[in-house]
C-alpha cells in the first residue's frame, strides 16, 4: 500500500460519534434544539430533503466584497466571460466556536480586504477576517451580530461510502441552493497532509453531490443535518470530482483560527504504511495496528530521534496510532514539545523521545 506522508496539522482533535440522531418519523429532520429523539439510520434516500434544508438554511449565509471582484460565483453562468465581475464570492456558514462565526474557503475570504455577509432574512453586515489556514482552505470571520445560531458540527472521521449527504449554498445573497448526492470516497485512507500549501487530495471526503464556484465555502450537512465537512470548488463542469473539507479536521483547528489567527503545524518525516495480518504475525503484534515506517527524512524530528526503517510505532503521546491516526496526532502536537513514542524494533518495545518540529512552508 502506498506510503503515506507523516506531516500534519492542527491544535486539537476532536472526535464524535456518528450515529445519527433524528426523530422518529425518519423524514423529519431534527434542528439543534430539538428534543427526544430515536437513533436511525436511512435505509435508503428520503423521499425529500425539504425539512433537512429548512433546519439549516438560517445559518447559510453569503460572503460578498465591499467592490466587484472577478471570477466570483457570477463567472459561472454560461456565455459570461472568466474575468467577470460581481460582489459575489461564495458561501459560509455559522459555526460555535466560544462565540459565532462565520467559517468559509480561505480562497473566498482572500479575495477581498473588505468583506461582508448576508444573514438570513437579507440582513448584511460587515465581517473582521479573524483567521486564515490557506493548507485547508479555510477561514474564519467575526461577525458583531447578536442572537446568532450556529449549525451542529457533526463527525466526519465515521462516514461511509454510500452515506447521503447535501451541499447548502447561497452564493448571491438572496436564496438557498441545495445538491444532494453521496459519499463517493472518505478520504480515511490518505489520513496526512502533503507538504505544500494544500491537503493531498486523497485526504477530502468526495461525493457526487455538485460543488460549484457558488456553493465553495458551503456546509455539506448529513441526513441528521449536521455539517460533516466544507465544501471545496473545483470546476463548473458537470463530469469533475466534488471534494469537502472533512468537519473533524475543520474542529482541529477552529480553536487556533479564533484564538491565535493562524495554525502551527507538526511535522515527523517519515513514511508510513498500514501493517497487515501477515506483518503483525511476522512482528510479533497481538493483531494488525500501527504505523510502519518506511523512509526517514535526512535532517527530520524522526532522524534526529533515530527512528529507523522498520519500526513500528503504536502509541505517541500516550494515544494508539496507526497510518491514518499518526498523522493527525503529530499535527495535534505543538511545535517544539517532547514527545514519548512507544514503538517496536526487532519484535521488542521500547520508547524513544522526539521532539516535534514547526513544519516546512
Amino acid at each position: 500500500m502506498r506510503a503515506v506522508a507523516v506531516v500534519v496539522a492542527a491544535l486539537a482533535c476532536v472526535a464524535g460519534c456518528r450515529e445519527r440522531e433524528l426523530p422518529a418519523d425518519a423524514r423529519a429532520v431534527a434542528a439543534p434544539s430539538a428534543a427526544a429523539t430515536t437513533r436511525i439510520l436511512y435505509p435508503s434516500a428520503p423521499g425529500s430533503f425539504v425539512d433537512l434544508v429548512a433546519s439549516a438554511r438560517h445559518a447559510v449565509v453569503a460572503i460578498r466584497a465591499g467592490q466587484p471582484v472577478k471570477s466570483g460565483p457570477a463567472a459561472m453562468f454560461p456565455g459570461a466571460p472568466e474575468a467577470a465581475a460581481d460582489v459575489a464570492l461564495g458561501t459560509g456558514f455559522l459555526v460555535e466556536a466560544n462565540g459565532v462565526y462565520v467559517l468559509t474557503n480561505d480562497h473566498i475570504a482572500a479575495a477581498s480586504p473588505d468583506l461582508r455577509v448576508v444573514l438570513d432574512g437579507g440582513t448584511e453586515v460587515p465581517a473582521k477576517l479573524v483567521g486564515r489556514d490557506v493548507r485547508l482552505d479555510l477561514a474564519l470571520l467575526k461577525v458583531d451580530q447578536p442572537r446568532l445560531q450556529a449549525l451542529v458540527l457533526g463527525s466526519s472521521d465515521d462516514l461511509q461510502v454510500g452515506e447521503w449527504v447535501v451541499v447548502l449554498g447561497d452564493p448571491f445573497g438572496d436564496e438557498v441552493t441545495a445538491s444532494a448526492g453521496v459519499v463517493s470516497a472518505t478520504g480515511r485512507e490518505a489520513g496526512s497532509l502533503v507538504t505544500g500549501p494544500a491537503m493531498g487530495y486523497r485526504t477530502f471526503v468526495q461525493t457526487d453531490a455538485r460543488v460549484n464556484r457558488g456553493n465553495s465555502g458551503g456546509p455539506v450537512v448529513d441526513t441528521a443535518g449536521q455539517v460533516v465537512g466544507v465544501a471545496v470548488a473545483t470546476s463548473d463542469r458537470p463530469s469533475e470530482l466534488s471534494f469537502v473539507i472533512p468537519i473533524d479536521r475543520v474542529k482541529e483547528v477552529l480553536g487556533a483560527l479564533r484564538d491565535f489567527g493562524q495554525v502551527s503545524r507538526s511535522w515527523l518525516g517519515v513514511l508510513v504504511k498500514p501493517v497487515g495480518a501477515d506483518q503483525a504475525e511476522a512482528l510479533g503484534l497481538a493483531k494488525p495496528g500501527g504505523a510502519l515506517v518506511t523512509e526517514v527524512k535526512v535532517g527530520s524530528p524522526a532522524a534526529r530521534a533515530a527512528l529507523r526503517i522498520g519500526d513500528v510505532i503504536v502509541k505517541w503521546d500516550g494515544h494508539d496510532a496507526d497510518h491514518r491516526s499518526l498523522p493527525w496526532l503529530v499535527a495535534a502536537t505543538p511545535p517544539g514539545k517532547p514527545i514519548v513514542v512507544e514503538l517496536l524494533r526487532n519484535r521488542a518495545p521500547m520508547q524513544l523521545s522526539i521532539v516535534t518540529e514547526k513544519m516546512p512552508e
